[in-house]
């Protein structure tokens, strides 16, 4: 399961603290130092405080009584945006912040910072934002179609039949299952919370979410 920073728009690197797993949101010090950010050096998020939540909150929102509820959420989506906004908001994003970070990179230069430093900084961002580019052009090219009222019905209904399985399976391999329900965290720091999203439409558009028989006995 990938967390997102929210300041910094990185993926938190997976590691273990004290024997648990977290997920950790680590800043150069000594651009901190030159930048003045207001991005923690080192922060640790304990995996346990999150999946418990997720599950559950998984199980309430895919359970046959709300089906309809969820459906109708999931139509409004739909409407409200293409199934590529998502991917492709999020690499502009990323994009964006890589710009930030070069002009103040180049100000820390101008500052004083070590150039050998300075220099590796622009380069990592440069090619941040290159990968990024080049995931809003994956992103723009494919146009899913966009699902039916019955095509969802019968996805929703089948995620609900998998909320079981999920809660019965070890942390360790629940990947594959959070991966069919299309979810997207991203860690607010200021707030203290975990923003969840689910668009399961667009996990089934990109190949991710199984088909046919969702049965989790059958797979």
């Amino acid at each position: 399961m990938d967390l997102v920073c929210a300041i910094c728009q990185r993926k938190m690197q997976g590691t273990f603290n004290n024997g648990k797993p977290h997920y950790r949101c680590r800043y150069n010090a000594e651009y901190a130092k030159n930048a003045a950010l207001d991005h923690p050096l080192t922060v640790y998020v304990r995996e346990e405080a999150i999946l418990p939540e997720l599950d559950k909150w998984i199980a309430k929102t895919f359970a046959p009584g709300q089906l309809t509820a969820t459906l109708q959420a999931m139509q409004q989506a739909q409407s409200a945006e293409s199934p590529t906004t998502t991917a492709a908001a999020a690499a502009r994003r990323t994009m964006a912040e890589c710009d930030r970070r070069i002009v103040q990179y180049r100000a820390a230069l101008v500052a004083g910072t070590d150039p050998k430093l300075a220099t590796e900084w622009i380069n990592q961002a440069q090619s941040e934002k290159a990968s990024a580019r080049q995931d809003l052009l994956t992103a723009t090219a494919i146009q899913p179609e966009i699902l039916t009222e019955d095509q969802i019905k019968h996805m929703v209904s089948g995620l609900g039949s998998m909320t079981d399985r999920l809660l019965a399976t070890a942390s360790e391999h629940k990947r594959p299952l959070y991966e069919s329900f299309g979810l997207a965290l991203t860690l607010d720091m200021q707030k203290r919370v975990v923003i969840v999203e689910s668009q399961p439409a667009h996990a089934c558009a990109y190949g991710k979410c199984p088909r046919g028989d969702l049965n989790p006995h059958a797979r």
